[in-house]
């Protein structure tokens, strides 16, 4: 009688196979763009264009729409590309992707409110020697709860503001810090994170129109012109 023990195990499961295995001569034929979806989606997920579509539209209902970001380099590179790239997660059926992008981009926001909102002792706006003094850290070392807490605290953000960083902080942490945490709600929770931060970051950015015109948040037009990024138009030019 055999004492052997067997288990399931799934061969390969990093390997692009079109591309590793050795009669897979890139020379002779490249891997079609459905075998690069394939390999992006999950095995478990399908990569067909009618499932991708139909995951895209189930991200894509946010109420906030981030249209018109300004093209400066941190706010593209921090907040608005990870957030497109959260998205194409969800596309790909990379649910834990979705989260951990959108968990950054709550700190990026978190972080970018600080700086623009010019915290001030005696009329003058917070060295990193008082920032220590007062939250016993410089605000950017502090953790997210910390900072938002601080955030709220100084009326710097209503309280829907508030309970959507909570929401992300709080999702995030369950998937990405807890071994005993499943994922059947992670697609679900996957789209609410995603709209919570698209949400913060159409506060924080502004995102209103009037007569035609893009109207951002007043600190936020602050902090481009410290940067070049907002120019004065001449209205004599054409």
């Amino acid at each position: 009688m055999s004492n052997d023990r067997v288990f399931k195990a799934y061969v390969n499961p990093l390997q692009f196979l079109e591309i590793d295995e050795p009669w897979a001569s890139r020379f002779d034929k490249m891997p079609t763009a459905e075998d690069v979806l394939k390999f992006a989606c999950p095995p478990s997920i399908k990569s067909d264009l009618e499932s991708l579509t139909s995951r895209y539209c189930e991200i894509s209902n946010e109420q906030d729409r981030l249209f018109a970001p300004p093209a400066e380099d941190r706010i593209l590179n921090k907040l608005v590309w990870p957030l497109r790239h959260a998205k194409a997660s969800y596309m790909f059926g990379n649910y834990l992707a979705t989260v951990a992008l959108c968990g950054m981009v709550g700190e990026m926001l978190a972080l970018l409110i600080f700086d623009i909102s010019d915290f001030k002792i005696n009329d003058k706006v917070m060295s990193e020697k008082e920032q220590k003094s007062l939250f016993g850290s410089t605000f950017e070392k502090l953790n997210q709860q910390r900072r938002v807490a601080i955030l709220r605290s100084f009326n710097i953000m209503e309280d829907n503001i508030k309970s959507a960083f909570d929401l992300i902080r709080t999702k995030r942490r369950k998937y990405l810090h807890f071994w005993s945490q499943d994922h059947a709600s992670l697609p679900p929770d996957a789209i609410a994170v995603y709209q919570a931060a698209v949400s913060i970051a159409v506060n924080v950015i502004g995102q209103n129109t009037q007569d035609g015109k893009i109207v951002l948040n007043p600190s936020l037009i602050k902090y481009l012109e410290r940067h070049g990024v907002i120019e004065t138009q001449d209205d004599t030019k054409n």
